[in-house]
């Protein structure tokens, strides 16, 4: 099975990650906005990574889908401004990271950077400069590990960007606490396998909305399961409308949302919702489950921890509805127009 053998060698993974890069040499240059940009999994990687960027280096960032780049150049691309344009894409060949990234070559403002898991592509010869993980090698459909891994990457590259050493000490323990959070696997296992709960609904915050939105993503592809994702507080504001017995809501708690995030499962409780919670987690927290990740690095750099939790509930309840992970419906490796 691909991809359960690439869920749980991540950590493995990330430490070779961790050893690229380290080798690795940037420039470091002071742009006007970093605008990180993908399609699917990988936009929702750049959503996260934006403002990671942003927390770490105090540059302007945003993330896009990359075919906004190319279709409403005007409305991202400031005339006079310096950018630096961050594509992402496992396979180096989406069709819209591509024409992107040719649209936009020739503008002396604009400098781009490709992360990818393959050197020898398309998308790698157009950038300026090249992150390629060519250790990442996932023959599954889904991406797992790449996510997760060019995720790091990129926590990895704005760390050296701010030249920021404590940074950069506390992603080295990533791999380690990757390590710890499989042992949590039948927990996951468990809510997996019970079939009265038909609709999942992932929450998180800030740089963790797009680990919820790729949360979505995952159990969408492998369990065609509906389920939905949204920012943590603004769930009250209409979604949470939908809650009932039927419903799990996976919330990404942080050590700076705690409190909030406290109240809110309170009010999901009460309209019968099921509530997972992981992160950093107080004993004195209270929700119907809660899968607690260490607290001796900050939010900004744990995100890489929650992903084993994320990308197992989907697999293991694919296997409970005989679903074969490998193999979602409708999907191939690489989208090309």
């Amino acid at each position: 099975m691909h991809t359960l053998n690439e869920i749980m060698s991540q950590a493995d993974q990330l430490q070779q990650t961790y050893d690229s890069l380290d080798a690795m040499r940037f420039d470091q240059n002071s742009f006007d906005q970093v605008l990180f940009t993908g399609c699917g999994t990988s936009f929702y990687l750049a959503s996260s990574a934006a403002k990671i960027y942003q927390s770490v280096t105090g540059q302007f960032t945003a993330a896009v889908p990359a075919s906004e780049l190319f279709l409403h150049e005007s409305t991202l691309i400031v005339s006079g401004k310096n950018y630096l344009i961050v594509g992402i894409s496992r396979s180096g060949t989406t069709s819209e990271i591509i024409l992107a990234l040719e649209h936009l070559k020739g503008n002396g403002n604009i400098k781009t950077l490709a992360v990818t898991c393959n050197l020898g592509t398309p998308m790698a010869e157009a950038a300026d400069q090249v992150i390629a993980l060519d250790h990442i090698s996932e023959k599954s459909v889904v991406m797992t590990q790449s996510f997760t891994n060019m995720l790091f990457a990129l926590q990895l590259y704005s760390a050296k960007q701010a030249n920021s050493v404590e940074d950069l000490e506390q992603l080295k323990r990533i791999p380690a606490f990757v390590k710890e959070a499989f042992l949590d696997e039948n927990k996951v296992k468990s809510l997996a396998d019970d079939h009265s709960k038909q609709r999942f609904i992932f929450l998180g915050s800030g740089s963790y909305n797009g680990l919820a939105k790729e949360a979505t993503l995952k159990l969408k592809e492998m369990t065609q399961t509906e389920c939905e994702s949204y920012s943590s507080l603004e769930f009250r504001h209409g979604p949470i409308s939908i809650v009932d017995k039927s419903t799990v809501v996976i919330l990404l708690t942080q050590k700076e949302t705690a409190e909030y995030d406290q109240d809110l499962v309170k009010d999901i409780q009460r309209l019968g919702g099921h509530v997972l919670v992981v992160g950093p987690i107080v004993d004195e927290f209270e929700a119907n489950e809660k899968i607690t990740l260490t607290d001796t690095i900050s939010d900004r750099n744990r995100h890489a921890v929650y992903l084993p939790v994320l990308q197992l509930l989907a697999y293991h309840r694919a296997i409970s509805l005989g679903f074969d992970p490998d193999k979602p419906r409708n999907l191939t490796q690489v989208v090309k127009l």
